[in-house]
C-alpha cells in the first residue's frame, strides 16, 4: 500500500504554532495522526539554470487539493500558512521517503476543496533587486543625491566585481562629484574624453569629499587640461570642469565570480551554498544601473563563467562550473523504467556537437569614438570594442559533424585570457557525444534523486546494456500516478 503525506507548518487562530498533517490514506507513526484528505498531491517540476550550455526548464509551482465536501476543514481560513514550510512525503510498504520540502503562496477555498499551492523557489529572486534610489535632496552646493530635477527617484548604480570605462553618475553638479557605486569600492583611474587625470589622493570623509576640493588641472595650447581627481568609496570629486565625457575604472573589494554572487544573492536576503568554484573561472564586471530582478544578475554571473545555480529544498542557492556526470548515486535498471527517450545525442541547440565555443569577455561599460586628440592608437581601438572575443574550436568535430553547432556565450569575465579557459573548457565538454534522456521511474525506486546527481542508466533499450552515466538536470514528480520524470543528460 502507497500513501502520500503533507505536512504543513501554521499558526492557529490564535497565533500558535501547529503542524497541519494530510494524507491520500489512513496513516499514523510515532502517536500522531495523519487526515486522509488529500485529493491530488500535485504535480512538482524543479531544474537549473545554465544559460545557452542547457535548455532547462526551471522550477515549477505544484498545487495540493483537501477534500473539503463536508465542511470540516473551514477552520483553515483562520489560519496563517502562507510563507510556512510545506513537507510532502512518499509511504510505500512501511518505507517512508521525504520527497519534497516547500514553501505555501497561497490557499484558495471552494465549495468542496481547499487549494495549496506552493511557491516557486525561485519566485523571491525574480522580484526587482534591492537598490536604493536618489533621494534628490540636494540644496546646491550642498548634498550628495542630486536635485529633483536631475537624479531624484532613480536608481543609484551598484558596483559587483569590476567596471571598466563606465560613467560614474553626476550626484553634485556645483562641486563635480560622481558616483560609481553605493557600495565601498576603489576607483582606480578616471578619464575625460579617453584622457587619465591625475590622481590627488584619498578623502578622509564625506564631509571632506564636500567641503575639499582636488587641485586644478594646467591648460596647455594642445590638449585638455591634465585635471585632478580625489576619491573615497564609490565618490570621486573632479578639480576641474570636465572638457568632455567622464568615465572610470573601479574595482569592488571582492570581485571573484562565486563571492560576487554571494554578494548580489545576500543583499536580496537569499542563503548562499559553497560556490568557491566558481571564483577559480576569474572575476567578474558587472554593474547594477537599472532595475533588474536578482535572479537575472545570478544568470548573468553563472553564463558568464559556463556555470549553473539552482536552488535546493531548503531554499539555498546552490551554483557551480558546470561539468561532465560524476559517480553515479544510484542504478536504476530497465525494469524499473516505465518510459525512456533520447531527444539527441548532442548538447548543441541541433542535437549535434559543438564544434566552436566563443566567450564575450573583458567588457567595458560603454564604447567611445569622440576621443581627445591625445588619446593612443591601442586605447582607442580599446574603447570601440564593447567586448573581446575568446575562441576555442574543434576541427576533427567539424569534419565529423558539418553541421555541428556552435556556442557564443555573453560573458562578464575581466579578461581574455579567463574567456579563452572558459571557452576551452565549456568545448571539451560539449563536442563530445552527449545523450540528452527523459526518463520516468515509480516514485519508490528514484525518490531521493535531486537536481546536480548523477544516475546510472542501465537497459537494452538505446544501446544502454553497458550502462551509461548521464547529470540530473530536471526532475518532475507526479504525484497521481506515484511518478518521477526525470532530465538526463550525459
Amino acid at each position: 500500500m502507497s500513501v502520500w503525506l503533507l505536512s504543513l507548518e501554521a499558526l492557529d487562530a490564535s497565533d500558535q504554532p501547529v503542524t497541519l498533517r494530510f494524507s491520500t490514506g489512513a496513516y499514523a507513526a510515532d502517536g500522531q495522526f495523519w487526515m486522509p484528505r488529500i485529493q491530488q498531491a500535485g504535480l512538482f517540476r524543479a531544474g537549473l539554470y545554465a544559460g545557452d550550455l542547457l535548455n532547462v526548464s526551471r522550477s515549477g509551482y505544484g498545487e495540493t487539493t483537501l477534500i473539503n465536501a463536508d465542511g470540516a476543514l473551514d477552520y483553515l481560513v483562520d489560519y496563517a500558512m502562507d510563507g510556512r514550510e510545506a513537507r510532502l512525503s512518499y509511504c510505500e510498504s512501511g518505507h517512508l521517503t521525504e520527497v519534497l520540502v516547500g514553501t505555501v503562496a497561497r490557499v484558495s477555498y471552494q465549495r468542496r476543496i481547499v487549494s495549496l499551492r506552493l511557491r516557486d523557489p525561485v519566485e523571491v529572486l525574480q522580484q526587482p533587486h534591492p537598490n536604493a534610489r536618489y533621494a534628490g535632496d540636494n540644496v546646491l552646493p550642498d548634498g550628495l543625491e542630486g536635485t529633483d530635477d536631475d537624479i531624484g527617484g532613480t536608481i543609484k548604480p551598484r558596483l559587483y566585481g569590476q567596471v571598466r570605462n563606465a560613467a560614474p553618475v553626476l550626484v553634485n553638479s556645483a562641486r563635480l562629484i560622481y558616483q560609481i557605486s553605493d557600495q565601498p569600492c576603489t576607483v582606480t583611474a578616471v578619464y575625460d574624453d579617453g584622457v587619465p587625470l591625475d590622481y590627488d589622493g584619498e578623502y578622509s570623509s564625506l564631509a571632506e569629499l564636500e567641503g575639499t576640493p582636488p587641485a586644478s588641472g594646467e591648460w596647455s595650447d594642445w590638449e585638455p587640461p591634465a585635471g585632478k581627481w580625489r576619491r573615497i568609496d564609490g565618490y570621486i570629486r573632479l578639480g576641474d570642469t570636465p572638457v568632455g565625457e567622464i568615465a572610470c575604472d573601479a574595482d569592488a573589494p571582492i570581485v571573484g565570480a562565486g563571492a560576487v554572487l554571494q554578494a548580489v544573492a545576500g543583499d536580496a536576503g537569499a542563503a548562499v551554498g559553497d560556490v568557491s568554484s566558481l571564483d577559480a573561472a576569474g572575476q567578474v564586471r558587472l554593474l547594477v544601473t537599472d532595475e533588474t530582478a536578482t535572479a537575472e544578475i545570478i544568470d548573468t554571473i553563472a553564463a558568464s563563467v559556463g556555470g549553473w545555480w539552482r536552488i535546493d529544498s531548503a531554499g539555498v542557492i546552490q551554483a557551480g562550473l558546470f561539468a561532465a556526470p560524476a559517480a553515479p548515486v544510484l542504478t536504476l535498471l530497465g525494469h524499473q523504467i516505465i518510459e525512456i527517450s533520447r531527444e539527441s545525442t548532442g548538447a548543441g541547440g541541433n542535437g549535434l556537437p559543438v564544434s566552436e565555443v566563443t566567450v564575450e569577455c573583458d567588457p567595458i561599460e560603454r564604447t567611445q569614438e569622440g576621443l581627445a586628440g591625445v588619446v593612443d592608437a591601442d586605447r582607442r581601438a580599446r574603447l570601440a570594442l564593447a567586448v573581446r572575443e575568446a575562441t576555442a574550436e574543434d576541427a576533427a568535430v567539424a569534419s565529423r559533424h558539418p553541421l555541428s553547432d556552435t556556442l557564443r556565450i555573453e560573458s562578464r569575465l575581466a579578461s581574455r585570457a579567463q574567456g579563452q579557459a572558459v571557452a576551452s573548457r565549456v568545448l571539451g565538454l560539449l563536442s563530445p557525444r552527449r545523450d540528452r534522456l527523459s526518463v520516468t521511474a515509480r516514485v519508490l525506486d528514484a525518490p531521493s534523486l535531486a537536481i546536480g546527481d548523477t544516475v546510472r542508466i542501465v537497459t537494452p533499450r538505446l544501446g544502454y546494456a553497458a550502462g551509461r552515466d548521464l547529470l540530473v538536470i530536471g526532475r518532475e514528480l507526479d504525484t497521481a500516478r506515484n511518478r518521477l520524470t526525470l532530465e538526463l543528460w550525459g
